[in-house]
């Protein structure tokens, strides 16, 4: 088991766009993911299932990095498509591409994480141990605003708890995704 700790706002709590894909456009959308991935010399398939390279059904994709106009003309500029691309790529944010067994339909939105993965997931007793030296209590999902957040990582006791408890690693990779994350005045960090 493992608890991921992530930057979270208001966004997130709506359904936001949604669109159908067909699987030619999967397929043509991974290609084309693969080629300018190893253009720019970086991932941008979340797991890359090479060995199902057409059905591979659900993935995360790094848009960030790429013009919007030239992943959308992979789907033919449809507007749901165009939607998804642009929301994804507003707020910093992969899009999910996956199956709905129920109508056997293609799907894409924005995903939860942060286009760079700054995403911290860590097993339970590290997450605990996390939680404990930044004063919160170990529970496994929770939140915190971002402000209070940042105020106990660069609290010096803090700092010394997590060298004593060997979490400072994951403190300054918390401070991280704190300073990185595509924040807002919502923002809050989350742990699930």
């Amino acid at each position: 088991m493992s608890i991921t700790f992530r930057i979270a706002t208001d966004a997130d709590d709506r359904s936001g766009p949604m669109a159908k894909i067909t699987a030619p456009q999967l397929g043509a959308f991974q290609r084309y993911l693969r080629a300018q991935g190893d253009r720019l010399g970086i991932v941008l398939l979340h797991p890359d299932a090479r060995g199902d390279d057409y059905l591979c059904y659900h993935f995360e994709a790094r848009i960030c990095p790429l013009a919007l106009a030239s992943v959308a003309w992979v789907f033919d500029h449809d507007a749901d498509v165009l939607a998804v691309l642009e929301e994804a790529q507003f707020r910093g944010r992969r899009v999910m591409v996956y199956r709905v067994d129920a109508d056997r339909s293609i799907r894409m939105r924005v995903a939860l994480t942060s286009d760079q993965g700054l995403e911290l997931n860590l097993a339970n007793g590290n997450a605990y141990a996390l939680l404990e030296s930044l004063g919160l209590h170990p529970h496994s999902v929770g939140e915190i605003a971002i402000a209070d957040i940042r105020a106990r990582i660069t609290n010096p006791a803090v700092k010394r708890r997590g060298q004593e408890t060997g979490v400072a690693d994951y403190l300054g990779r918390l401070d991280r995704l704190l300073q990185l994350g595509n924040a807002d005045a919502s923002s809050r960090l989350e742990w699930a």
